[in-house]
């Protein structure tokens, strides 16, 4: 009668061990490795880091199944009563992994990235085979300090929004509210006149990223001119929507040098002080 396979048991230890610590030892080679070439940008970086992570964990993964198969073929013979559990289980892993899959063939977006998915909006700084990991922004795209991960089934279940899909550049929306009574023409001229002051030189790169963008998706885009809009959203509202170029990282700047013109101007012509505390 043989004795308990610590012998083959032990055999499997000792190959388990070696290949977790090849796999920390590659990732951190790799990773010192990019951190060395300063060249590199940091969204280069950051997808070399995550690209070889991803596929040295499935080599692990596929040599670890390799070496436990018998153990693994007769455990798997041992939970027949929990097949139910595992198809369910199953069902939400194969759907992140091929989330994972979607957004990596369809490019998406890219490490560094701002979108928006499933009501949450973030830079893209991480993702592995299951989930993918974002610094959070709140409505004006400012950070809030707080890291977002969700599993990569979101990619199939919900639509991705790009907010860096001109790259450097990109098309903000500044919608304010008019007064009762007020002037809607001389409004809209004034909050035009002031857009096209502050985002001059924002004009021509962001026309420029547009028209590649036209060019790759075969897809009429919008002028980068800044443009206003007049929309009656209820009964007696009135709201002027302007739609302004920027930069990708001063968005807020931008729209706030807008906001603080506009208002002045405003107060101007009506002959009256700009209230500080004024909200658009």
């Amino acid at each position: 009668m043989n004795a308990w396979p610590f012998p083959r048991i032990g055999s499997e230890l000792v190959a388990t061990a070696v290949i977790i610590c090849a796999v920390v030892l590659a990732n951190i080679a790799i990773s010192a490795a990019l951190r060395s070439r300063t060249w590199l940008s940091r969204e280069t970086k950051l997808r070399g880091s995550v690209f070889w992570r991803n596929f040295s964990l499935l080599l692990a993964l596929l040599a670890l199944l390799f070496v436990w198969r018998a153990e693994l073929r007769a455990a798997a013979l041992s939970l027949a009563a929990l097949s139910v559990a595992l198809v369910l289980a199953g069902k939400e892993l194969l759907t992140s992994i091929i989330g994972y899959v979607h957004r990596t063939t369809t490019g998406s977006f890219r490490f560094g990235d701002v979108i928006d998915i499933n009501g949450v909006k973030g830079e893209v700084i991480d993702q592995t085979l299951l989930s993918t990991t974002m610094l959070e922004m709140n409505e004006e795209h400012q950070f809030t300090g707080r890291l977002v991960q969700f599993p990569n089934s979101f990619f199939v279940l919900h639509p991705v929004r790009n907010f860096s899909s001109l790259g450097e550049y990109q098309l903000g929306i500044l919608t304010v509210p008019l007064p009762t009574g007020a002037d809607v023409e001389r409004a809209r001229t004034m909050l035009e006149k002031v857009a096209r002051e502050v985002c001059a030189e924002y004009v021509a790169p962001t026309g420029r990223a547009l028209r590649e963008l036209e060019g790759e998706q075969f897809v009429v885009m919008p002028s980068a001119e800044p443009r206003v809009t007049v929309r009656l959203p209820d009964a007696g509202k009135i709201v002027l929507a302007l739609r302004y170029p920027c930069r990708s990282d001063q968005r807020t700047r931008t729209e706030q040098d807008i906001l603080v013109r506009y208002l002045t101007a405003s107060a101007e012509a009506s002959g009256s002080e700009p209230r500080t505390g004024t909200q658009a």
